[in-house]
Parts: structure tokens; C-alpha cells; sequence
């Protein structure tokens, strides 16, 4: 079964195909991106006042990460990065911004595998959108700090537990 380009999404493949990093700073066409919908090419100043606010433009002269213009995933923002678990254990979360574009539109939240005082509660699937992880810490028995890492998108959040 073939597949249907729209003439949006051509309309973009082809711009792309043009070598858009040559163009001026600033200068139209411009692409941008919404992380719940196709790139759009925009033509005009009125245009690009008129998408909103959850469309964001994509800098093809300073991509995100190397290796091309847009990365696999899109690069995201935690607040905090960090946090301190008192010996008793208890739960905790901190917040995910989606901060660029990325191919898959997703981010996921991963933690260091040998970390089993650590749970990720939530969330357990990809998220496309802004949201919060959620983790709970056990009661420290061993007498001993532990820390331990959850990742997002190739961003870090570390957890140390007190041990004493």
C-alpha cells in the first residue's frame, strides 16, 4: 500500500532538501515545529504571528544535538535536577519540559537499573507533552548514603538518600 504525502508535508521535504542553512538569519520561509503535530513551513511575519504560542521555530543552524538538525528525541528541562531523601525513605517528583523538537516527540523517564530501593511510579509509558515523574525512595537500612540517577531524555535527576 503506498503512502500519500500531503502537500504540507512535501512542501516541507522540499525546503529541507534546498539547504535551508544557507539562508539569512530571520529570513522567510522559516519551519517550525509543534511536539503534537507535523513541521509546518511558514512564509510570512503575519503567518508566523498568527500559529501561537505552542509552535516553536527550528534553528537549523545550531541544531540541538550533532548529527543533524533534529535530534531523535527532544531535549527537555528538569526542576528540579536534584534531591536530597531523608533515611526514612518517602516520594518525590519533579517536573519535565519539553524544550525542542525531536523526531520521536516523546520523552520517557528511565533509572539506574541497579537502584532497586528506587520505583518509578509514574509515568510508564512516552509522554508527548510537558509532565512530572514521580518516584518513590525506600527507608535506608544499610547505614550507608546511596544515590542514584533517573533519566530523561539524556537529561539527569539525582536522588541522594541520607544513611545515617
Amino acid at each position: 500500500m503506498a503512502t500519500t504525502k500531503s502537500a504540507a508535508d512535501l512542501d516541507v521535504a522540499v525546503w529541507l532538501a534546498s539547504n535551508p542553512k544557507e539562508a539569512e538569519p530571520g529570513a522567510y520561509p522559516k519551519l517550525f515545529y509543534n511536539v503534537n503535530l507535523p513541521p509546518m513551513l511558514v512564509r510570512d511575519a503575519a503567518t508566523e504571528a498568527s500559529i501561537g504560542s505552542a509552535w516553536r521555530p527550528i534553528d537549523l543552524l545550531e541544531p540541538e544535538e550533532p548529527g543533524g538538525p533534529i535530534p531523535d528525541v527532544p531535549p527537555v528541562m528538569l526542576v528540579p535536577a536534584n534531591a536530597d531523601v531523608p533515611v526514612a525513605g518517602g516520594s518525590g517528583s519533579f517536573d519535565v519540559t519539553i524544550t525542542g523538537p525531536g523526531t520521536s516527540g516523546t520523552w520517557t523517564a528511565e533509572k539506574d537499573a541497579v537502584a532497586d530501593w528506587l520505583t518509578l511510579d509514574s509515568p510508564t509509558t512516552p509522554q508527548s507533552t510537558d509532565g512530572q515523574v514521580q518516584y518513590t525512595v525506600a527507608a535506608n537500612a544499610t547505614g550507608v548514603a546511596r544515590s542514584a540517577n533517573i533519566y530523561v531524555n539524556g537529561q539527569t535527576f539525582a536522588i541522594t538518600q541520607a544513611g545515617v
